[in-house]
């Protein structure tokens, strides 16, 4: 069964989505009290990027900031010579497929943007406070120094090197889409594209 594609009030599939983005999301844990990573880590999130015809998809943790936009903590990689090429991404947030239990899930197409100290150090820096990713960083260093992976006397320069290397992917979206699937029910879709949004009930 599959019924007519109809167009909604996009302010409310927006709040849907943003509030979906928020629980699914990676938050920081405050200030650290002991060493190691202090994140609270949220859903599977997979990233796909792709050049020259080659696909590469990669689980990542992913952070909002009650925006429609998703941000990806990102060290040197495919990943990020993939955008720096092409910068058109595709996402999807998840949990493992369970027909029994109610559930949601997301896919995501937009651009990816790259941040770093050296392009944008102010929304850099800023991003990484909000997210909680400075204060994870000093816990895994000093984790590490405790373990001698790095020197006791070199844990503040270590994580400027770090921060110099890693980059902040903003995606900008295009397109989401919203799946709610309920035990004995008929999946809804809901899409958000371009500013407008449209719900579907039945056949996705």
């Amino acid at each position: 069964m599959q019924t007519q594609k109809k167009e909604i009030p996009a302010a409310e599939l927006e709040k849907e989505i943003i509030d979906f983005l928020m629980a699914q999301a990676t938050h920081g844990g405050g200030a650290h009290t002991k060493p190691g990573c202090n994140l609270r880590h949220g859903k599977a999130c997979v990233l796909a990027t792709c050049h020259d015809n080659e696909p590469r998809a990669t689980p990542v943790d992913f952070f909002c900031d009650s925006t429609l936009a998703l941000w990806i903590n990102a060290e040197p990689g495919g990943k990020i010579a993939n955008i720096m090429r092409n910068p058109l991404v595709a996402a999807g947030i998840y949990d493992p497929v369970d027909h029994s239990i109610e559930q949601k899930s997301m896919q995501l197409w937009g651009k990816a943007e790259l941040i770093n100290l050296k392009n944008n150090p102010d929304v850099f820096m800023a991003k990484m406070h909000e997210f909680g990713l400075d204060e994870a960083m000093a816990g895994i260093i000093e984790e590490m120094a405790q373990k001698g992976s790095v020197p006791a006397g070199a844990m503040n320069e270590t994580i400027e090197k770090i921060q110099k290397m890693i980059n902040l992917i903003k995606i900008t979206p295009v397109k989401i889409t919203l799946l709610h699937m309920k035990p004995g029910g008929l999946p809804i879709k809901k899409t958000w594209e371009n500013g407008r949004a449209f719900e579907q009930i039945g056949m996705v």
